[in-house]
């Protein structure tokens, strides 16, 4: 036996024993408990911790006997927290021991210190237990303990200590741990807890919007707490808030602020080799266009208006062809098409096809032919034909690049200032090549000549001209022998 598993050992014996018989000082106690929690953060030789009589130690120590001695019972969470971390056989003890009811009770009114660790423990318990498949009633759990409340009553807290005024202390590191915890256990409950009635969680939605519109928001703002916030929004029935509690104002201020969060998760510079930003947008962009799917589809005209605005390119985005630019519209549809995208296109091209009102001729006018058709034909979406004559405004539209006509560079003549021969040579050389790759079988093409022919197209040159390129033709072959 290592002196590490010995020292565990009578560490969980005097827990045991003071659990019975209050023997230590609160100090001793919560020096006790800190060493312990120090040895479980590497479970190498901490058996004994692991065990279902080690488990109901704690949770002793955590629920029931320091209520009266807030630091140990905290050292004692955090002890358990660990455990259930880094040993998940740990979570089904602590489920047998009944101890999630007692976690749940003490999420009432917690403290921000506490709240990081219920709100964790309780996270865990999703994972690896019978409530994870389903055997035990998470419900009930909710239900019995008033957790929805309880985590209402924790979001309002964070909301208004986002939203005090600048004299009041802004939310310590402590705040934002415990946020995250919170919303974490938000989103697994109402995953899991498919026949919740009237909207879980649907009172915290406003307090959510307002946590959300007061964070500062960092180059690449897609990451904790934020995530966290758009990951909890994702499961919640926004359809069921109403306006009393929701008002529209309210609501167009959270378009805005989804929208800058958008905006600033994609680089400005961002183009087509911009892989890096490509593969982060990639990695956590999903769930922020999955949620602004959702607000088109409960929101007000004014919300929607506003993302068509934000979200589809202008008429002065077509001075040029449609993605060319570093507008968000512009960058949007670069990623539509990037080979860095492979799990938010797919989503990018639904979002834009909803905003244009699931019309598949205004989709192509909207950001083009060419953005539009290969999500139209993987979907099987019929192309109509009168979506080529569509026009931007007042002014006509090339409806494969969506750039305005009169914006588009002159095309030159390509036989420009070449002589007859030089024209005939030329088309004598395409001539051949077209014949070669008719020959391969790769494509089904027929020849321009070969059409030009048969449709009557053919220049009848003058005897003389003729007769003239017989002789020059003659004479050069002359020359060759």
């Amino acid at each position: 036996m290592t002196e590490k598993l010995q020292h565990v050992t009578r560490i969980l014996q005097t827990l045991k024993e003071e659990a019975k018989e209050r023997k230590l000082s609160p100090t001793e106690r919560q020096k006790t408990l800190e060493t312990l929690k120090v040895y479980g953060r590497d479970p190498r030789n901490c058996d004994p911790l692991f065990t279902t009589e080690g488990i109901e130690t704690l949770g002793k120590h955590g629920f029931d006997i320091n209520a009266d001695d807030v630091p140990s019972a905290r050292e004692a969470l955090r002890c358990l927290a660990n455990a259930l971390l880094v040993v998940p056989k740990t979570r089904q003890m602590f489920v047998d021991a009944g101890l999630e009811y007692k976690a749940a009770e003490k999420l009432q009114g917690a403290l921000v210190d506490d709240q990081f660790l219920l709100a964790r423990i309780l996270f865990l318990i999703t994972y690896d237990t019978t409530y994870n498949t389903g055997d035990a009633d998470l419900m009930k759990l909710v239900e019995d303990k008033k957790i929805e409340a309880s985590i209402d009553e924790a979001i309002a807290g964070h909301a208004a200590r986002c939203s005090s005024s600048s004299k009041s202390p802004a939310p310590s590191a402590m705040d934002d741990m415990a946020l995250e915890e919170i919303l974490k256990l938000m989103f697994n409950f109402s995953h899991y807890v498919k026949e919740a009635k009237n909207g879980l969680f649907i009172k915290s939605v406003p307090n959510m919007f307002t946590i959300l519109q007061h964070k500062d928001l960092s180059p690449f703002p897609l990451r904790p707490p934020i995530t966290n916030l758009i990951n909890a929004l994702l499961n919640i029935d926004l359809t069921k808030c109403q306006d009393s509690d929701f008002p529209p104002e309210m609501r167009l201020i959270s378009t805005e602020k989804l929208i800058e969060v958008l905006d600033k998760s994609i680089d400005p510079q961002f183009t087509k080799l911009g892989a890096k930003t490509a593969e982060n947008f990639d990695d956590h962009g999903k769930p922020l266009i999955t949620l602004l799917h959702k607000v088109i589809q409960t929101a007000d005209e004014g919300v929607v208006n506003k993302l068509k605005v934000r979200l589809l390119p202008s008429i002065d985005e077509r001075n040029q062809p449609l993605g060319k630019g570093t507008t968000l519209p512009a960058r949007l549809l670069q990623l539509t098409t990037s080979a860095s995208t492979p799990n938010t296109r797919e989503s990018i091209s639904w979002l834009l096809f909803e905003l244009s009102g699931n019309d598949a001729a205004e989709f192509i006018n909207n950001i083009g032919y060419g953005y539009a058709s290969g999500f139209l034909v993987t979907h099987n979406i019929p192309i109509p034909a009168s979506s080529f004559d569509k026009n931007s405004g007042t002014r006509q539209v090339n409806p494969i690049t969506g750039q305005t006509l009169d914006s588009e560079p002159p095309v030159d003549d390509p036989f420009e200032g070449m002589t007859q021969e030089e024209k005939e040579r030329e088309a004598e050389r395409l001539f051949v090549l077209f014949e070669r790759l008719k020959k391969t079988g790769v494509v089904d093409i027929k020849n321009p000549v070969e059409t030009a022919f048969h449709e009557g197209r053919f220049q009848e040159l003058p005897d003389d001209e003729e007769e003239d390129s017989d002789d020059e033709v003659e004479g050069k072959g002359k020359g060759k022998q």
